[in-house]
C-alpha cells in the first residue's frame, strides 16, 4: 500500500511539474480559459499542443550522445536501452546500486500497457516483460552504473519517466490533461511505441 501511495505521489509531482513548465512557456491564460478552469474543465489547448509542450524531444543531455539515443526515435532507443536492464545484463547490479534500482523501479511503471504497478519486484526482477519497460529499467541501470555518484534517485526516476512519456505519448497527454481539468483526449497521438 505504501508503494502505491509513493507511486501516486511521484506521478502527481511529475504532472504538477509539467503543468508549471507548460504555464511558464505559455505565459498567462486568456480570460476564456481562466473562466473555464474556474468551472472545473478547461477547453484549453489541444492534445497536439499539450504534446508539443510536455513530451521530451531531442537527445538526452547527459547520456544521449554516448548511447546514440534520442526521444525523437523511440523505437530505436528501446533496442539500445533494454539490454542494460538488470534481468538480461551479464554484470548484475549489486549492493547500493541494486538497492537504488529497486527503489527507483518501484516508483514508476508502464501503467498504460500491461497494468503492472511497478517496473520491478522487491527483489529487483522485472515486474513487466514489455519492451518499453525493459528500456525504462535499462536507462535506470545504465545511469546508476555510469552516473550513480552524480545523479540522485529523483533525477534518474525523472529520466525513466521521460522515456515513459515518449513510449506512451497519447496516454501521457490524456493523463496530463485530465489532471489539469482540461477536456480532450490523446486522439491523434500514438498510444504506444514498442511491444508488450
Amino acid at each position: 500500500m505504501g508503494i502505491l501511495i509513493a507511486i501516486l505521489a511521484m506521478n502527481q509531482f511529475q504532472i504538477n511539474s509539467l503543468h508549471k513548465m507548460m504555464l511558464s512557456q505559455n505565459g498567462s491564460m486568456n480570460q476564456a480559459q481562466a473562466g473555464a478552469q474556474v468551472q472545473g474543465v478547461s477547453s484549453g489547448p489541444s492534445a497536439q499542443e499539450v504534446a508539443a509542450q510536455i513530451l521530451p524531444k531531442g537527445v538526452p543531455a547527459r547520456y544521449g550522445a554516448e548511447l546514440g539515443v534520442s526521444f525523437d526515435s523511440a523505437a530505436a532507443a528501446i533496442a539500445v536501452l533494454a539490454p542494460f536492464e538488470q534481468d538480461t545484463r551479464l554484470d548484475k547490479l549489486s549492493g547500493k546500486n541494486l538497492e537504488r534500482y529497486i527503489s527507483i523501479g518501484s516508483q514508476t511503471s508502464c501503467e498504460f500497457c500491461c497494468g503492472a504497478q511497478t517496473m520491478v519486484f522487491a527483489d529487483g526482477n522485472k515486474a513487466c516483460g514489455c519492451e518499453h519497460s525493459a528500456a525504462m529499467r535499462g536507462v535506470v541501470a545504465y545511469l546508476l552504473d555510469t552516473y550513480g555518484d552524480q545523479m540522485s534517485d529523483t533525477e534518474i526516476l525523472a529520466e525513466a519517466n521521460q522515456w515513459k512519456a515518449t513510449f506512451f505519448p497519447g496516454p501521457t497527454v490524456e493523463k496530463y490533461m485530465a489532471a489539469n481539468g482540461q477536456s480532450g483526449s490523446g486522439n491523434g497521438l500514438q498510444s504506444q511505441v514498442g511491444g508488450c
